[in-house]
């Protein structure tokens, strides 16, 4: 109970309906014009004593007014809230009309509180040191302001708020709500816990730094980094920490996992997956910066840099020893056509080289825009100058380049790894140098980092990096930059571009956001429907959808079931690993039916009973528009009492008197049915949370086959301009 903050509420047009009533009779009686506000500041209109004290008297007009509709609501939750002795009833009725006030207050259960009774409420006010007010009277508001208090207006809605009115409310309960929300302190958001296990741009740790806690450890420590994992909620990795199915399953608040760069082999991607982790990366942000790299190292390998420097640091001049050669009419085979792959393809085309390519998975579309030749790989070995390798590790591509296969080589070639240790076999490379079948090697990727000790030290033919590759300035700052805006957009619950184990959205990220955020409801509301995890869960699409965005649709939906019929850590990245474990049969249909601008997801449960939600997607609009086959006016938001029952007169004003029994206010209501006297559906949108009982005496009820309590989100609406759901592209 919050004790610091005291209440003056004013009577005549607050606790009770509008005075025009008083006015009416006074102009009756004495044959006056008073306006019908009179009485709503009788002091400021004037109004006489003698007047006054018949409209207050003990049969007077006041004695029959009628309270206001939300009085005894709102006077229970101010005195609940702040304790009786803080509130005041702060009235410029006369005191003669104190025994009739005290009936009426009585009559209507609204004496819960002291009643003031003054022509100067400001002086009583400081007096008993009131900090807010609620008035209907301009004149008694402003007042209160002046003097230091916190004064809400009570508007009709209907006309303009006057000039310096700063807290115009609607009704009561809206003053209510703003008492109760000024008095108590604001709570920050709690901040997701990230730590950070391999270095990263200082800038973009600040960025983390800003709206997280920020812990750093060393990544190769596994101890120290399972005892960071196990309460983070983020966690941020370049390329030296491995994280592996354990420390996954050992980080039960783990969320989110960004991998500062591009490659994510370092990461058990199906653990996290089947945990509901999220897994980013970077891509793109460093191409720029490994191409250049690996051009380095060519140009290094083929001028015989590094042992030319050496040999002039030791003093000798030993020109006619090296034998550098020409990029212009050589062969650069690239294993491997991603991002980098292909920057390194252009640049390498302006040294005038012939390229060759392999990657099995890229269309032959690309090969042609770049001006390069599609080979095999066995192909590519025994035609190039140069190999290079710019290819992800998995098992197809451990040892692609082995004893067997580095046969094939010329004896001039040379061979540069700057994509992932393990593409190439080490101990294969150093034995065709040692033996003279290539001629260089350049490596800024092993098998196991930090490195102690390679094969392949001390060569003169032979350049090593410590994976610097993509570890440019500039290079960092981009990945740095992508990393924490989409870490920390993640751990929002925002949609991100660049998720490895979610698919890529074909849409703006907002209207993404809107729809998952819905499809998400429908889930909830299925699974308050039917409590019981079902036999089916089934997504039928009536229109046209890209299939990135129903999968979006159905993990989201599929997912908050999910949270109510299991006990599993489940989110749309693992939903249908959890929907599979449990037996639970997914089905998606398509229908290509209805406008080109309009798509209704509807999903299906079946148990012993089938339950049907659906939401349509309207040129950006979204809402949960149909329940149990029955259609609704207006999407569903908010918190609402769902009723299944038989149509029979009095059936609505039966729930509506249990509701207001337990004092839970009705804000709107939707009925549907198929026929008179049939299955009907009612959705009631309410103020106040519905106890137990009444949900108990509203299933006792004969025509009510059941009943549900549930709270979604309200449909989010597009913003007008696209810069203000900007993408976090890449």
């Amino acid at each position: 109970m919050n004790r610091n903050i005291k209440i003056a509420i004013d009577l005549d047009g607050v606790l009770t309906e509008h005075p025009g009533p008083l006015a009416l009779a006074a102009n009756d009686r004495y044959g006056l014009t008073l306006p019908e506000s009179a009485f709503v500041d009788s002091a400021g209109h004037s109004v006489s004593l003698e007047t006054r004290e018949w409209v207050y008297g003990v049969d007077g007009p006041a004695s029959k007014l009628v309270a206001a509709p939300q009085a005894r609501q709102f006077l229970s939750r101010i005195v609940a809230e702040f304790g009786a002795e803080n509130v005041f009833i702060i009235t410029a009725r006369p005191e003669l009309s104190e025994e009739m006030t005290a009936k009426w207050l009585g009559q209507n259960n609204l004496d819960v509180c002291p009643v003031i009774y003054t022509d100067d409420k400001v002086e009583v006010a400081l007096r008993l040191g009131i900090t807010h007010a609620v008035e209907d009277s301009q004149r008694h508001a402003a007042a209160y302001a002046a003097a230091g208090m916190t004064a809400f207006y009570l508007i009709d809605g209907k006309t303009p708020v006057p000039d310096g009115i700063a807290n115009p409310v609607i009704d009561l309960l809206d003053a209510a709500a703003r008492l109760i929300a000024n008095s108590r302190p604001v709570t920050p958001p709690q901040r997701p816990r990230i730590i950070i296990s391999d270095p990263i741009d200082p800038a973009a740790r600040a960025e983390l730094v800003r709206e997280a806690e920020v812990t750093d450890v060393d990544g190769t420590d596994v101890a120290a980094l399972r005892a960071a994992v196990a309460d983070a909620e983020g966690w941020v990795v370049r390329s030296e920490t491995l994280v592996d199915q354990d420390t996954i399953q050992a980080a039960s608040k783990l969320r989110v996992i960004a991998r500062a760069g591009v490659g994510v082999d370092n990461i058990d991607v199906a653990a996290a997956t089947a945990a509901g982790v999220l897994v980013l990366n970077a891509p793109g942000s460093n191409s720029v910066s490994a191409a250049e790299h690996t051009i380095a190292i060519m140009l290094g390998l083929s001028r015989q840099l590094t042992d030319a420097n050496a040999s002039m640091q030791s003093g000798q001049w030993e020109r006619k020893r090296f034998k550098p050669f020409d990029f212009k009419g050589k062969t650069a085979g690239i294993v491997g056509l991603g991002r980098v792959g292909c920057e390194i393809a252009k640049r390498l085309a302006a040294f005038e080289m012939d390229v060759i390519a392999h990657d099995p998975y890229v269309p032959i579309e690309r090969f042609s825009e770049l001006g390069v030749e599609p080979v095999p790989f066995l192909d590519l070995l025994a035609r190039s100058d140069i190999v290079t390798f710019h290819c992800p590790l998995t098992d197809e591509t451990r040892g692609m380049l082995n004893g067997e296969t580095i046969q094939l080589l010329k004896p001039n070639a040379l061979v540069v790894n700057c994509a992932r240790g393990g593409v190439v076999d080490d101990d294969a490379l150093a034995e065709a140098l040692d033996f003279g079948r290539i001629a260089g090697a350049g490596v800024d990727v092993f098998p196991h980092e930090p490195v102690e000790h390679t094969v392949l030290s001390g060569r003169p033919n032979v350049i090593l990096t410590p994976h610097i590759g993509g570890s440019s300035v500039e290079a960092q700052a981009a990945v740095g930059d992508i990393i924490s805006r989409t870490t920390l957009a993640a751990l929002r619950g925002e949609t991100v571009p660049n998720a490895v184990n979610l698919p890529t959205s074909s849409i703006d990220a907002g209207d993404l956001r809107r729809l998952t955020t819905m499809a998400g409801a429908a889930g909830h509301l299925l699974s308050v429907l039917e409590p019981e995890t079902p036999e089916s869960f089934v997504l039928t699409v009536h229109g046209r959808a890209a299939q990135d965005i129903v999968e979006f649709v159905l993990t989201s939906a599929l997912s908050e079931a999910l949270r109510r019929w299991t006990s599993d850590r489940v989110t749309p990245v693992n939903a249908r690993i959890v929907a599979e474990q449990h037996g639970l049969e997914l089905r998606v249909n398509s229908v290509d039916s209805g406008p080109a601008n309009v798509i209704e997801f509807a999903f299906e449960v079946h148990n012993d009973q089938t339950h049907h939600v659906t939401v349509r997607w309207d040129t950006g609009q979204v809402g949960i528009v149909e329940v149990d086959r029955f259609s609704l006016g207006q999407p569903l938001a908010g918190d609402m009492l769902i009723t299944h029952h038989r149509d029979r007169p009095g059936i609505i004003g039966h729930i509506g008197m249990i509701l207001g029994q337990h004092d839970v206010n009705i804000a709107g209501m939707q009925v549907g049915r198929h026929q008179r006297g049939g299955e009907a559906l009612m959705v009631l949108n309410v103020d106040d949370v519905i106890p137990k009982d009444a949900l108990t005496g509203i299933l006792a009820l004969d025509d009510i086959q059941t009943a549900y309590v549930v709270s979604l989100p309200a449909p989010e609406v597009p913003r007008t301009s696209p810069a203000d759901d900007e993408a976090l592209s890449t």
